[in-house]
């Protein structure tokens, strides 16, 4: 030791954990944990989330704010404007990224602030898909699709948070939330293409389609991952203990 006195700066470096324990923690258990573009979107993020913490930003204000471009979004696509609903969709997803970074940085995390994002995050699911249901609703088919899309994507969801509840450790699953933002973005994007001979329409409902498919199956496998975990346990709490050996 030189007997020189730490600054606050090396203090600040020590107590705080690295960004990249952050991105990693995030990222875990996710198709996006090895992904580096990921990593460095997220990093990036992360770093905008700190300095609006710093600047006085509240998390509920972007919660809210997540849920209001979420509505907008469903409006959008409603009235037909599938790129509008891209956008705002797109631009809901960033501030619920952020609502969690100011409120760990802002030391603001709340047990209401956790139930609120959560509930936010279902309506910001369903709104975009419940506008492109009223689009199109004149065929019966699309109007399928799109509620089977929003019932499956709540499955994932829901089999998730009963998972954490019961204190289950599922292994990494597939079409989470940032996973069915992305294919729903690509969707609306497809659908505004307006080339003449383009089946756009068709095209957007047949990636929502997908999207359905590919979250059925990952409720279904992830109720099994459930399930064998639960049984294991159940297994570990019911074998028998052997005595213990009294001494002569």
């Amino acid at each position: 030791m030189d007997g020189s006195i730490p600054t606050s700066e090396a203090f600040a470096s020590e107590l705080m954990p690295p960004q990249t324990d952050e991105v990693s923690k995030k990222l875990r258990g996710g198709v996006w944990e090895r992904s580096e573009l990921a990593r460095g979107t997220y990093g990036a993020i992360l770093g905008l989330g700190r300095w609006l913490s710093a600047h006085g930003v509240t998390p509920n204000s972007l919660t809210y704010a997540a849920l209001s471009f979420a509505l907008a979004s469903g409006v959008a696509a409603a009235g037909g404007l599938y790129l509008v609903a891209a956008l705002c969709l797109l631009i809901s997803g960033a501030f619920d990224l952020l609502d969690g970074i100011v409120a760990r940085a802002g030391h603001m995390s709340s047990r209401f602030g956790a139930l609120l994002d959560s509930t936010v995050d279902r309506l910001a699911d369903a709104l975009p898909l419940l506008g492109l249901v009223v689009a199109c609703s004149q065929t019966a088919l699309a109007s399928a699709v799109l509620v089977l899309a929003m019932m499956t994507g709540f499955a994932v969801s829901y089999v998730r948070a009963r998972a954490e509840g019961l204190r289950i450790s599922l292994p990494p699953l597939f079409m989470r939330r940032a996973e069915r933002v992305v294919l729903l973005l690509l969707a609306l994007v497809v659908g505004s293409i307006d080339v003449p001979g383009f089946p756009a329409e068709v095209a957007m409902l047949s990636i929502v389609g997908v999207m359905a498919l590919l979250s059925l199956v990952a409720a279904v496998w992830a109720l099994r991952a459930a399930y064998v975990a639960l049984a294991r346990d159940e297994l570990t709490l019911s074998a028998p203990t052997e005595p213990t050996p009294s001494r002569p």
